[in-house]
């Protein structure tokens, strides 16, 4: 969104669609999606994404997240993590980010036979911090204020005692209603 508001696209017969429109295209209704969920749901769980420890790994399952940018998270399987390689640390936030990557080199025509992605993949990574990134939002009416910035949220909280990570039960995600 630009400081004028949005814009999009107006169709036409005989108007000639480039790269940039089709991009404006794509981003008009991108930014509409993050604002619809940054403003009415806030950021948090949607549903899933429960962490639990099975001898040396975590394993968090399939679920549905937003982050304060409103980008929506998707884990479409149950995944496995390790626990984290700190040695002097007492505690530390397993987050999730929101990630795009772009994939399928697509050849572009022209005489130097070059490549460029022709796809972006959404996609999240999981790591491990050692402060909670979304510690100083506001709950209000149910649900968590997003800040409109495009950071990671946690979804656990694990800490060391007699020289074992486990996790922290009165650490609760935040989730969205």
């Amino acid at each position: 969104m630009s400081e004028k508001g949005f814009r999009r696209n107006r169709f036409f017969s005989g108007r000639l669609l480039s790269a940039i429109d089709l991009e404006l295209e794509q981003t008009y209704f991108r930014e509409k999606q993050r604002l619809h969920n940054r403003a009415l749901h806030g950021f948090g769980i949607v549903s899933g994404l429960e962490v639990s420890r099975r001898r040396d790994k975590l394993i968090i399952t399939a679920g549905l997240a937003l982050d304060c940018a409103g980008n929506e998270i998707v884990v479409a399987e149950t995944q496995s993590h390790p626990l984290p390689q700190l040695d002097s640390d007492t505690s530390a936030f397993l987050i999730i980010n929101y990630r795009e990557m772009a994939t399928t080199l697509t050849p572009v025509p022209g005489p130097d036979k070059s490549s460029e992605p022709g796809l972006i993949q959404e996609s999240f990574s999981l790591a491990f911090e050692n402060s909670n990134p979304s510690q100083s939002h506001r709950h209000q009416r149910g649900r968590w204020l997003s800040c409109g910035k495009a950071h990671g949220l946690v979804l656990a909280r694990l800490r060391k005692t007699s020289g074992q990570w486990r996790l922290d039960p009165r650490i609760r995600p935040p989730g969205v209603k």
